[in-house]
C-alpha cells in the first residue's frame, strides 16, 4: 500500500486546500521555504501523530481545523479490508459486497482533522459509496429491525440457505440488489472500523540527520535482536534454567537466615521474570578508520559520514526487503554526499520503493532527473505553498520548470564523431545489447553512441530532447515491463506509450518482447555461475511472468547480470532472444 494523492488544509504554510499526488518514489522540488518539507511532515503526522504529534505552529489559521484527505492505493485493497472487517461480523456472506463500496479504483480515500494541538486526531473518516436516498443510505449501519422493515415495505424475496437466520449483510446484499438503479454518491463516515490501522508504517530523515535523533534506526535495530531471541529460544531456555537453579540456591539461604526471626516460615521461591526481549535498550554505532587508535562514537564523527552510514543503511535495507509496507520520508539525501555516494543512495532508494514507497525533497538534478515524471513534485510559494504535478498534455512545460528550477543539464557531451544514438535504460542494459550484436550479428556498436537514459525519467526526457536537436538518428529499447502488471499495472501501459511517442516525435524504438534484460538469463548460464541452482529444473523465463519473488528464492541476483550474460553461448542466445531485437538491432549497422 502507498500513498498516491494528498490533499492538505490550514496546514503550515497551506492555507486553503491543495492537492499533491506521489508515486512510489518521488521527488519533490523547490526553492527554500517553497513548502517542500510540509509534504514530508504531513505524511509523518498523518500515519503516526503519536510520534510526530500536531503543535499549535502546525495550524495556518489557529481557528480552523487541520484537514488532510490522503488517497491510499493497493492492489490487495479486498483482502485487506476483508481481514479488518471480517473480525467484526459473524458471518461472511454479503462482506464483498460491503467492501466494495470502500474501493474506488484500487484506492481508499481516509480524512482526518484535528482541532487542537496534541498526540491525537479530532475525527477520522473513511469514504463510502452509497445510496442517496435517505432511507437506504447508511445500510450496515442500520439496526435488523431498520433493514427487516426495509425488506417487508418493498417485498424484497431473500432466499434463506441452510439452518438459521440470514445474516445481516446477506440481507443487505439483496438490498442492493434490488434498488440497483438508485442513484449512488460518494460520503465521509466515521471509521468505527478503525481501517486506518491498515496503512504503512512511517521513517522520517531530517536533513540534519544524525543517529542520536534516529529513534526508528535505534527501535529496528532493537526489533532485529529480538527476533534473534525469538530464534534462539531453545538455547536461551538453557541459560534461564540456570538462572532459576542459582535464584533457588538463594532462596534457600535466605530461608534459613529469615527463619531465625519467623520461625514459622516454610519456604521462599525466588523466580526471575526473564523477558530477553527487554534486554536490548539501545543501539550505538562507532567507526573506526585508518589513524583511528579506538572506536569512535558516531555522533561524534561529522554529518559527511553520518550521511554515509544512511546510505549503507538504505541499500541494506533494499537489499534485504525489510519493513515492507513502510514510507520512507527523506529530507534532502543528497546533503553532505559526493555525487558518487549519491548515485549509491539512489539506486539504494529506487530498489527500496519496489516494495515500499519512497519520498524525498530535493535540490539535486541527480536525484530529481532520475524519477519518473509522475514521481516529481514542483513546490512555489505565492501567498501560500502551491504545488504543481505534471498532467497529460503538458509534460514538456512542466519538464522544462523544472530544469528552470534545478539547472539540470544532459549528462553526456557531444565532441565525437558517432552519427547514430541508441538510449537505453541502464547500462548494463548497454553491455547486453553490444553482446547480442557481436555474438549472434557480428556486429561491432563501438561506432554507436549508448546512453543509459533512465526509462520515463526526467532525465531521460531532457537528454532525448537535447540530441533530438543535434541531426543525428536516434534509437531507444526499453524494457516492457511485463512482469509488473500485477504490482503496477500502469508500468507496461507508460513504457509503451513512451516507445510510441519516440517513435512519432524522435527516432525509431522498440519495446522488449519479455519484461526486461534478466528474463532474458539462459537456464544453463544461471546454473553455470550459480552453482547452488546446478540440480534445479529451469525453465526459459515466460515473457510476462513475475520473477521478483522467484529472484529472491533463488538467491539470484540481478548485479551480477553483466557477468552471466558474458557467459553465454551463441546457442543460447539464440534460445532467448526474439528475431524483432535482432531485427531492430540490426538498424544501428
Amino acid at each position: 500500500m502507498y500513498i498516491s494523492k494528498i490533499a492538505l488544509t490550514n496546514y503550515r504554510g497551506v492555507k486553503e486546500r491543495r492537492e499533491i499526488n506521489l508515486s512510489r518514489f518521488s521527488s519533490i522540488v523547490g526553492k527554500n521555504d517553497a513548502g517542500k518539507t510540509i509534504i514530508l511532515n504531513a505524511i509523518a503526522t498523518f500515519l503516526d501523530v503519536k510520534n510526530f504529534a500536531i503543535t499549535s505552529t502546525d495550524f495556518n489559521e489557529i481557528e480552523h481545523p487541520i484537514k488532510m484527505e490522503f488517497v491510499f492505493t493497493s492492489f490487495e485493497l479486498i483482502e485487506l479490508l476483508t481481514t479488518k472487517i471480517k473480525s467484526k461480523v459473524k458471518k461472511t456472506e454479503g462482506l464483498d459486497e460491503f467492501i466494495q463500496d470502500f474501493i474506488f479504483d484500487e484506492t481508499i480515500i481516509y480524512k482526518r482533522e484535528v482541532n487542537n494541538q496534541g498526540k491525537s486526531w479530532t475525527s477520522e473518516y473513511v469514504l463510502l459509496n452509497d445510496f442517496v436516498r435517505e432511507d437506504l443510505k447508511g445500510l450496515y449501519f442500520k439496526s435488523d429491525e431498520e433493514i427487516s422493515a426495509i425488506i417487508d415495505s418493498n417485498i424484497i424475496q431473500i432466499p434463506v440457505e441452510g439452518k438459521g437466520r440470514n445474516s445481516k449483510a446477506e440481507k443487505i446484499k439483496h438490498i442492493k440488489l434490488h434498488f440497483l438503479a438508485e442513484p449512488r454518491a460518494n460520503f465521509w463516515i466515521i471509521d468505527d472500523m478503525k481501517i486506518g490501522s491498515l496503512f504503512p508504517d512511517v521513517e522520517m530523515f531530517k536533513a540534519d540527520y544524525g543517529l542520536e535523533a534516529d529513534t526508528k534506526f535505534k527501535t529496528a535495530s532493537v526489533t532485529e535482536i529480538e527476533g534473534y531471541f525469538i530464534r534462539e529460544q531453545t538455547r536461551l531456555a538453557v541459560f534461564q534454567n540456570e538462572i532459576n537453579i542459582e535464584m533457588q540456591k538463594e532462596a534457600a539461604i535466605l530461608k534459613s537466615y529469615m527463619q531465625e526471626y519467623a520461625s514459622n516460615l516454610q519456604d521462599i521461591d525466588i523466580t526471575p521474570n526473564i523477558a530477553w526481549k527487554d534486554a536490548i535498550k539501545s543501539v550505538d554505532v562507532s567507526f573506526q578508520f585508518n589513524g583511528d587508535d579506538k572506536f569512535i562514537p558516531m555522533t561524534h564523527k561529522g554529518t559527511g559520514y553520518r550521511r554515509l552510514f544512511m546510505v549503507a543503511r538504505f541499500r541494506y535495507l533494499a537489499e534485504k526487503s525489510k519493513g515492507n509496507n513502510i514510507i520512507y520520508l527523506i529530507e534532502e539525501p543528497e546533503t553532505f554526499l559526493h555525487p558518487t555516494a549519491q548515485q549509491d543512495l539512489l539506486k539504494a532508494l529506487k530498489e527500496l520503493s519496489l516494495d515500499n514507497q519512497v519520498v524525498t525533497t530535493t535540490h539535486s538534478p541527480v536525484f530529481a532527473g532520475a524519477t519518473d515524471v509522475e514521481g516529481v513534485v514542483l513546490c512555489a510559494k505565492d501567498g501560500q505553498s502551491n504545488y504543481e504535478n505534471v498532467i497529460e498534455g503538458n509534460e514538456q512545460e512542466f519538464l522544462f520548470k523544472i530544469i528552470d528550477e534545478l539547472g539540470i543539464k544532459p549528462s553526456f557531451n557531444l565532441r565525437d564523431n558517432f552519427d547514430k544514438i541508441l538510449f537505453v535504460e541502464g547500462q548494463d542494459d548497454g553491455t547486453f545489447y553490444k553482446l547480442i550484436a557481436s555474438t549472434l550479428l557480428n556486429m561491432d556498436l563501438k561506432n554507436i553512441l549508448i546512453l543509459p537514459c533512465g526509462g520515463s525519467s526526467v532525465e531521460s526526457f531532457i537528454n532525448i530532447e537535447y540530441f533530438k536537436k543535434n541531426g543525428r538518428e536516434l534509437f531507444l529499447i526499453l524494457d516492457s515491463d511485463k512482469g509488473l502488471k500485477v504490482r503496477d499495472p500502469k508500468k507496461p501501459i507508460l513504457q509503451q506509450q513512451l516507445v510510441d511517442k519516440f517513435n512519432s516525435d524522435f527516432g525509431q524504438a522498440y519495446s522488449l518482447k519479455k519484461s526486461n534484460i534478466e528474463y532474458y538469463f539462459h537456464p544453463d548460464a544461471l546454473k553455470r555461475y550459480y552453482f547452488h541452482l546446478k540440480d534445479e529444473v529451469i525453465d526459459i523465463f515466460d515473457d510476462d511472468e513475475d520473477l521478483k519473488e522467484y529472484f529472491k528464492e533463488k538467491r539470484i541476483n540481478k548485479n551480477h547480470n553483466v557477468n552471466i550474460f558474458e557467459s553465454m553461448t551463441s546457442q543460447e542466445w539464440e534460445a532467448v532472444v526474439e528475431q524483432e531485437l535482432l531485427d531492430f538491432i540490426g538498424l544501428l549497422n
